[in-house]
Formats: structure tokens, C-alpha cells, sequence
């Protein structure tokens, strides 16, 4: 059995709210004892986040020491701009793993018999496709796919860009797809494929913020429960 949160859409700008989210995010993983955290892209708001935020958002991630798996999404993209060009996540511990590879990357996490797909996104634009270049490994492993992008309907011909259609999720050989750039938890598995955006930290939209308790279990399958939670001002306990 495999325990995983997934996060999303942090957006660390500055503000209290975006760290206040952060720092709630971290308590969640300490309180569940997960095994795992995703946070699928747009950590960071753009590349102009300031130096003392940058560190601030950092320090959270010291907090954890499951392994830490994130993206780039729209907001952080790895362009040349990228706020990633000066900013190195992995500096947060060696817990921490930047899947920036704008083709895509697999990772596994053998104490886990888990495997990961991760592709975030150079360039947002109609071109990109979040998908484009997946390759399933082998099924003696659980199998995690980790994207950012927009979420359309079969027969959609809409010019959106980063586009994930449902045929692409039906399609996916794995049993998880965690995503990010919806801020509100969403539920758009596919034939069998269990996919769900998050919803972020630190937008409370109309349910308010919260992040997916994922549990991996080999009787029950893949089962996906939305935590809420309460962005939380303050210095950590850890701090004081």
C-alpha cells in the first residue's frame, strides 16, 4: 500500500496566503505520515517571486522527509525565463525531486514499487500536449502519471492550450494521473484511469482549499479522498 498527497497550484508569489496554503500542505503530509507527495506544477506564481519568499517557500519543504516530487506548470514554466534558471528546489533536501524535463521523465521509487511519469510544461501554448511522449512501465509496479494542463471534453475543438483530452486519459496504462492548473478538486478519471486535479492550497474558490489523500492499495485499488484544509498563518512548529 502506497500513500500519496497530491498538491497543485501553490503559487508562491509573495503574499502570506500563497505560504500560509504551503504551510498547510506540509502539516497535511506530516499529519497522514504519507509516502509520497506530488505537487503538480505552478509552485511558484512566476519568475519575478522575490528572493525572501523563494527561501520562505523552501523552508516548508525542509519541514517533510517523505520524497518530494514536483513540476513545472504555466506559471513556473521552464522556459528561458524560468524562475527555476535561479532557483534550485533540490536545495530543499535530497528528498526533493524536480521533474523539469520539458520531453518528460520516469522515475521509480523501488521501497515503494512505485513508478512515475512526470512531464511539465515549457511553452504553454495550443502545441503543447501534457501527454504527448508517455511511456507505461512495467505493471509489477504502481504506475503514477504527473502533468499539468487543461482538462477537455472528447470532441472538444476549442484552441486551448496544454490540452488533456478524456480519449488521452482513457488511453493512459497506469493508475493514477495527478494534475495541476485546476484550482478546484476534480474528478476526471476515464475508463477505469484514475485521474483527479487537486484543487490548490491557497485559492479557495468555491469548496475551499484542499489537497487529494491518494491511497494505493493492492486489495482496494486506487482510492482518492479530498482533504480540506485551512491555509495556516504563522510560524511552523517546528520554528518556534
Amino acid at each position: 500500500m502506497v500513500r500519496i498527497l497530491h498538491t497543485s497550484d501553490v503559487h508562491i508569489s509573495g503574499d502570506e496566503l500563497s505560504i500560509a496554503g504551503l504551510r498547510a500542505v506540509m502539516d497535511a503530509v506530516i499529519e497522514h505520515g504519507v509516502d509520497l507527495l506530488i505537487i503538480a506544477g505552478d509552485f511558484f506564481d512566476s519568475a519575478r517571486v522575490r528572493d525572501d519568499a523563494v527561501a520562505r517557500a523552501l523552508d516548508e519543504l525542509r519541514r517533510v522527509s517523505c520524497p518530494v516530487v514536483m513540476i513545472p506548470g504555466n506559471h513556473d514554466c521552464v522556459d528561458q525565463y524560468s524562475i527555476y534558471n535561479r532557483v534550485d528546489p533540490t536545495t530543499a533536501g535530497e528528498h526533493v525531486y524536480f521533474a523539469g524535463d520539458p520531453d518528460g521523465e520516469e522515475l521509480f521509487y523501488d521501497h515503494l514499487s512505485l513508478a512515475i511519469w512526470a512531464r511539465g510544461i515549457e511553452n504553454h501554448e495550443p502545441a503543447h500536449k501534457p501527454l504527448s511522449g508517455f511511456k507505461p512501465a512495467h505493471p509489477d509496479h504502481w504506475r503514477v502519471v504527473i502533468t499539468h494542463g487543461h482538462y477537455v471534453p472528447d470532441g472538444d475543438s476549442s484552441d486551448r492550450s496544454s490540452r488533456i483530452s478524456h480519449g488521452e486519459i482513457a488511453g493512459l496504462e497506469c493508475d493514477y494521473v495527478a494534475l495541476g492548473h485546476w484550482h478546484r478538486h476534480t474528478d476526471v478519471s476515464s475508463e477505469g484511469v484514475v485521474a483527479y486535479y487537486s484543487g490548490s492550497p491557497s485559492d479557495a474558490g468555491s469548496d475551499g482549499p484542499s489537497v487529494n489523500l491518494v491511497t494505493l492499495h493492492p486489495d482496494d485499488g486506487v482510492l482518492v479522498h479530498r482533504h480540506p484544509i485551512e491555509p495556516r498563518f504563522g510560524r511552523s512548529p517546528e520554528d518556534c
